[in-house]
């Protein structure tokens, strides 16, 4: 209740000063500061739930949360948006719902539910006073673990793409796909082959 007595006298002064031209610069940085990794987050946690969650998504939660954490947190500046461990921390959860047979999207909405629980549990015994317990060593101990898990999946990825996509040698066999092309019967015609039905092609495997 402090909190909101102090900031009350204060609260319309933070949006009216801002409508100024001399402001036109931060709307527009901090616009796209928000949109930038909301959108590379987005995509990247496409890839790693099967687009359960993807940009679109993102996109939405960080215009939701945004206003309303800008109306009611008293801090509009405050950048919101997706980040490293949220990606990482994403990509275990729904590794975790694959492998134990688990809905992804209903997991995390009780996630959300219990964050949302012991957030307000903590705000209301002002449980923010130990931050100042929290030393740099535990901030890069944290950071380091991101690190270690991004290095991780980038050399997961590279081995993955040569198992899928194997490099074609000279006198390589066995190779899982094959690949040819075919000349067109005019020289100078050309033919959408993805056109004609699949019944019309007298020999399907000179079709790619």
């Amino acid at each position: 209740m402090n909190d909101i007595k102090r900031k009350v006298p204060w609260y319309w002064s933070d949006f009216k000063d801002a409508l100024a031209l001399q402001c036109l610069a931060s709307f527009i940085f901090l616009y796209f500061a928000c949109l930038t990794p909301i959108i590379t987050f987005g995509g990247l946690l496409g890839q790693a739930t099967e687009n359960r969650m993807a940009a679109i998504e993102s996109l939405c939660s960080g215009c939701v949360c945004g206003i309303m954490y800008a109306l009611f947190s008293g801090q509009p500046l405050t950048l919101l948006s997706s980040t490293g461990p949220v990606l990482v921390f994403e990509t275990i959860v729904y590794s975790f719902c694959t492998d134990n047979g688990l809905d992804y999207l209903s997991l995390r909405v009780w996630i959300g539910v219990w964050t949302g629980f012991i957030l307000i549990v903590l705000v209301a015994t002002d449980a923010s006073a130990f931050v100042c317990y929290i030393t740099r060593f535990t901030e890069e101990n944290f950071a380091c673990l991101i690190s270690l898990i991004f290095i991780y999946k980038a050399i997961e990825n590279i081995f993955q793409i040569a198992i899928d996509y194997p490099i074609s040698s000279p006198g390589l066999e066995n190779l899982n796909y094959t690949c040819f092309c075919s000349p067109p019967v005019n020289g100078s015609a050309f033919y959408n082959f993805s056109a004609l039905p699949l019944e019309n092609c007298t020999d399907r495997k000179s079709v790619v």
